[in-house]
């Protein structure tokens, strides 16, 4: 199971702190994008970040009514993966077609309160799915474990699927969440909330084996 670190804020000057501590330690980083309209808050822009995450493997949380305004961006920044939210949008299928014209493999991320049956139409389009294991829009929520059932329905039927969860996970839940067969677990303020950014992620590492 990969740990990726996920930035949640809306300080640029914060995000590049917390990605200052992870270079050289982590691999890969989620940058989270809320607009203010699905969530409470907004966060920077992505823009932001050009010329600062190069040495980084990118994957894009675009927790947005529009997603399709934000793919410039995530190509600028050499995204190798970006999702949005089923509910978010009006028609999934015309945000996968605007997915197509470019190079990051599309994403869909579903909230607690979406079951897996919604996704099936899209299955065949895309070549990951998020499972959120909190409500989407801030760090430092409860994990929900019952989600991880849809993480073991999917790895069931679509194995071929690169399956994650997102929000809540720290050194309590770890060895649960990794039993569900998942392919990677976002991490936020159990790594992002401390003071020593990369002894955190490398002690989940470490735990992940």
């Amino acid at each position: 199971m990969k740990i990726i670190p996920t930035i949640l804020t809306d300080d640029s000057d914060k995000a590049l702190e917390q990605i200052e501590a992870l270079r050289g330690v982590a691999d890969w980083l989620q940058i989270d994008v809320m607009d203010g309209t699905m969530t409470d808050s907004s966060t920077f822009d992505l823009y932001d970040l050009v010329g600062e995450v190069n040495d980084f493997q990118i994957e894009v949380h675009l927790m947005v009514n529009n997603p399709e305004e934000y793919f410039d961006a995530c190509e600028t920044l050499a995204a190798e993966r970006v999702y949005f939210h089923l509910e978010s949008v009006e028609s999934p299928s015309f945000i996968l077609e605007k997915m197509e014209y470019f190079s990051f493999e599309r994403g869909m991320v579903l909230s607690p309160q979406t079951d897996v049956d919604s996704i099936i139409p899209y299955i065949d389009d895309i070549q990951a799915i998020q499972i959120m294991t909190v409500a989407p829009g801030k760090q430092g929520q409860s994990f929900i474990p019952e989600m991880l059932d849809k993480v073991r329905e999917l790895k069931k039927d679509y194995s071929d699927k690169w399956v994650s969860v997102d929000g809540g996970v720290n050194e309590g839940n770890l060895k649960e969440v990794q039993d569900s067969g998942v392919d990677a677990a976002g991490v936020g303020s159990a790594v992002m909330g401390v003071s020593d950014i990369a002894g955190a992620y490398e002690d989940l590492v470490k735990m992940a084996g």
